[in-house]
């Protein structure tokens, strides 16, 4: 089940900040408004975010976009005694009003942000020098703590990132039309969906949205909807023992053959070869936990 999650803010602020000791990631398909910076140590397992699927390991540093599905799941036999999760939630919109406001160092960041899509998996090199900014987070108070984490997201931009999901964006950053549509395929995508449909809820027409996202994603929202077909079917595979047929119908392919071969160019494999290597132990006719 893929849950809307709300996430406290606080006092007033526009950003939060949590940490967990001892605990396994359990599997919990969830998204939120706000992007996510996640810091995993002494843990192993496989991150889930979008329709990216990637083992995660001792130590681990990513980013989920807003609205972004996703989860981290650690190993069933992983010793979970030294684990510690550092979350940090904020919104861009926060960090663009600072930048108005009197900050414009933050500029920068606010444009590598906009051009984020689903995520980012950073370097081992940079999550191990961050270690002690997470730290400052728990222990810190007053513009301390503002200062660390101002520090940890300054870093990331300069990192040699993995960037998750779809396309990239221009330099000049992101726009509400392709935002409006984005949003549109996200609600809608394992129904029929018309590019017609999109387009009026982006308020354009479908030849300009087609323009906009070969030039602000670099694809095409026909391949955008399948990114996100193909995303949800990796997560029934993973985490429920519904047929493939069943899983193809409700991940919005009305073709199976179809379906097999977007998955293939998507993936590279079978959804069965996909489902043996991912597949959680105690999956049932549920849809996570």
């Amino acid at each position: 089940m893929l849950i809307r999650e709300i996430v406290d803010r606080s006092l007033g602020h526009n950003w939060h900040y949590l940490s967990h000791d001892g605990i396994s990631c359990p599997f919990l398909w969830h998204y939120h408004p706000e992007f996510e910076l996640t810091l995993t140590r002494n843990s192993c397992g496989t991150r889930f975010v979008g329709n990216d699927v990637q083992a995660f390991g001792e130590l681990d540093l990513a980013l989920v976009a807003p609205n972004c599905a996703h989860t981290w799941h650690s190993n069933d036999d992983a010793d979970c005694s030294r684990t510690r999760i550092q979350v940090v939630f904020f919104t861009l919109e926060w960090l663009q009003a600072l930048a108005d406001e009197g900050l414009p160092e933050l500029l920068a960041l606010n444009r590598w942000l906009s051009g984020i899509r689903q995520g980012a998996v950073f370097t081992g090199n940079l999550a191990e020098r961050l270690v002690p900014a997470f730290e400052l987070l728990e222990t810190a108070r007053g513009l301390g703590r503002l200062a660390a984490l101002l520090q940890i997201l300054d870093a990331l931009p300069a990192d040699e990132a993995r960037h998750l999901g779809i396309g990239q964006t221009s330099p000049a950053g992101t726009d509400r039309r392709v935002d409006a549509a984005l949003s549109c395929l996200y609600r809608h995508y394992q129904g029929a969906i018309s590019l017609e449909q999109v387009a009026d809820a982006a308020a354009t027409s479908p030849s300009t949205l087609k323009r906009l996202f070969r030039e602000r994603l670099g694809t095409s929202v026909t391949d955008v909807l399948i990114q996100l077909r193909i995303g949800h079917a990796c997560h029934l595979l993973i985490s429920t023992d519904y047929p493939i047929h069943r899983i193809a119908s409700e991940s919005g392919f009305n073709n199976l053959g179809y379906f097999f071969r977007q998955f293939a160019a998507q993936r590279g494999c079978t959804p069965e070869a996909f489902r043996q290597r991912n597949h959680l132990p105690d999956a049932g006719t549920g849809v996570g936990r």
